[in-house]
């Protein structure tokens, strides 16, 4: 029962064994993945649900309390123990304590293509929507200049994977067997409505939220320089992205067919 499943290619067989319906469900979001709008429809779709974030306040600088406190506050308050679904900004590793907890626990989590990814990132963090904005604006003075940074680099693999997890062998093997889905937002309602079929729904996505807004400070060129220099310098988030590709277009056919016989639920 997990991701793997579906590169066999067939995809009511891969609904059949791998639908879950009381598990708790985990949803890693990465940043920039129309994640939002995804924890949205996750809330609707699988109460009880938990937002686990990190907190922030201002002072001289902000401050954030640490995703792991977070996370250890929702369980020691015996409010997993009812849930349904959770969602954060956390990696595999930090989410350790969530399945400890949960033995049932499924993940999942939606990928981009990383180059689109890379520049949504950079401009959301230029903007007053984000804490640090400022801060950000004057450490990273170029899109360049965050890119050829260590910390904003693969960040969907460092979300994902264990960091001895690196080559497309190694990472296969993992999501294949660790993840119950993983989808795309460039095949977002293919990608999204398997999801709601596993969690036994027939929805397709209607929401939207966190567009991030154009500013003077955050315009940004898509030069194929530009595309060439995020790819050299992210490539196992691109190994990441493909494997995952590869196995949702082993079974667009099959999806295409099943939109045609049947109208989603509301």
């Amino acid at each position: 029962m997990a991701f793997g499943d579906i590169a066999q290619g067939n995809l009511e067989r891969f609904l059949d064994a791998n639908r879950f319906a009381d598990e708790l469900c985990i949803f890693i979001h990465i940043p920039k993945t129309a994640g939002s709008s995804l924890s949205a429809e996750l809330n609707r779709m699988r109460p009880p649900y938990h937002n686990i974030h990190r907190r922030y306040f201002h002072g001289e600088t902000v401050t954030f309390s640490r995703i792991e406190d977070e996370i250890a506050a929702v369980i020691d308050s015996g409010a997993l123990g009812d849930a349904r679904s959770c969602s954060g900004h956390f990696s595999w590793d930090q989410a350790a304590p969530l399945r400890a907890a949960r033995p049932d626990a499924r993940a999942f989590t939606f990928l981009r293509d990383p180059v689109k990814r890379v520049i949504s990132d950079y401009r959301y963090s230029r903007t007053p929507t984000h804490p640090t904005y400022k801060e950000t604006i004057e450490r990273f003075p170029t899109v360049e200049s965050y890119i050829e940074a260590n910390e904003t680099q693969d960040k969907m693999a460092r979300f994902m994977l264990p960091n001895g997890v690196r080559t497309p062998d190694q990472i296969d093997a993992f999501i294949s067997t660790n993840y119950a889905f993983i989808g795309l937002l460039e095949m977002y309602p293919l990608s999204f409505n398997i999801l709601s079929l596993l969690l036994g729904h027939d929805r397709m996505p209607s929401e939207h939220k966190r567009k991030t807004e154009d500013t003077a400070d955050n315009a940004v060129e898509e030069t194929p320089a530009l595309r060439e220099m995020i790819a050299a310098t992210n490539q196992r988030d691109s190994a990441l992205y493909e494997l995952v590709r590869l196995k949702l277009l082993s079974v667009r056919e099959d999806w295409r067919a099943f939109r045609q016989t049947v109208q989603p639920a509301a």
